[in-house]
């Protein structure tokens, strides 16, 4: 079971209100709100108020249910408590979709020892071998870092770690930390994949500097949804094709398609 503070925060965070305001709802002081998402428990009396306020049975409140959720589940919950998950109407490179996905909601360090961990969790399920973690700028900069961490933190894997510069320094270098090499297979690292047109780009003006094999793409979230065939380009699809690489997604489109039907966000 989690701890019940870290699900009261989470389930404030998520209906949008304050500690005060909670605590006028339920009849409490803001202290005892504070100190419950700090490591206390509320008195077993307010346990239903708590529970009615944010829509969910006690044992929801308590953790039972959040702990039976997946990885994948976890990490949409994740992402939607950040605010990086945005519900709605959108409308996306020509297809219209429920929801929206803002990378640059994640601000935190601890936003991003998260990611790490569940990128890491997503690379060592698929037992690939690699020599080389990538971080495409500008977005995969910052999550590559976290990943390569994680990996090293979690499982104890070491491998070379470099990001792109996207424009050549004044001294023609493009690769900030290990300058990839002749027969390095590398893992790519970014935040989404939509039609897979500008990180084909970009993979080839890697290649143009060294003969390398690009093993994997991971990223947060492979948009592609059950359907979509007939509307928009499968971008994970045509890396695939291109270059025979695995793709690696933390979460996918029907995860989190899944995930808005069964009321987990």
């Amino acid at each position: 079971m989690e701890k019940i503070g870290d699900n009261i925060r989470l389930l404030r965070k998520t209906k949008g209100v304050t500690q005060e305001e909670l605590a006028e709802a339920v009849h409490v002081s803001f202290q005892a709100v504070s100190k419950w998402e700090n490591g206390g428990t509320p008195d077993i009396e307010i346990l239903p108020a708590l529970a009615s306020f944010f829509g969910v049975s006690i044992d929801e409140l308590m953790g039972f249910k959040l702990n039976a959720l997946t990885n994948r589940e976890r990490f949409v919950r994740f992402m939607a408590d950040t605010g990086a998950l945005k519900l709605g109407d959108y409308e996306l490179h020509g297809f219209q979709s429920k929801y929206y996905v803002d990378s640059e909601r994640f601000t935190t360090n601890a936003h991003y020892a998260k990611l790490g961990e569940y990128f890491a969790d997503c690379i060592r399920e698929s037992r690939l071998a690699f020599d080389c973690v990538v971080g495409m700028a500008y977005h995969g900069i910052s999550l590559s870092a976290a990943t390569a961490l994680a990996l090293y933190n979690k499982y104890g894997i070491t491998v070379n770690y470099c990001h792109d510069r996207k424009l050549a320094d004044s001294r023609g270098r493009e690769f900030c930390g290990h300058t990839p090499e002749d027969g390095e297979r590398l893992l790519i690292v970014d935040d989404l994949i939509n039609s897979g047109k500008t990180l084909i780009e970009r993979i080839e003006r890697l290649r143009e500097k060294a003969d390398v094999k690009v093993v994997a793409v991971a990223v947060i979230v492979e948009r592609y949804e059950s359907g979509m065939e007939e509307h928009h380009p499968n971008g994970a699809k045509l890396l695939q094709e291109k270059y025979g690489a695995q793709i690696l997604s933390v979460v996918n489109g029907d995860d989190i398609a899944h995930a808005i039907r069964a009321g987990i966000v």
